[in-house]
């Protein structure tokens, strides 16, 4: 858990989360189209000022379906050579 924090935090910057999207330009632009964290903020901020907006939501969930494959498809790779050294 704490080592997801050091992970999510440093992406938290990288993102539209203190500037609006269409505010951001050059190379901070395309890291934020690139970071999955801005599809969650933008899914929440859906819920909060427009209601059910069910393209934002359906982003929001495919990136945490991403972030979620790739996390645990490494944390199965680590725990596979775990065991091979025991």
């Amino acid at each position: 858990m704490n080592s997801a924090f050091l992970l999510f935090f440093p992406f938290l910057f990288l993102t539209s989360s203190y500037v609006p999207r269409s505010q951001l330009t050059g190379w901070l632009d395309t890291v934020a189209a690139w970071n999955p964290v801005t599809y969650l903020l933008a899914g929440l901020r859906s819920l909060t000022m427009r209601g059910w907006e069910w393209s934002d939501l359906g982003r929001a969930l495919v990136a945490i379906a991403v972030v979620a494959a790739l996390s645990m498809s490494l944390c199965f790779a680590a725990l596979r050579g775990r065991l091979k050294q025991v």
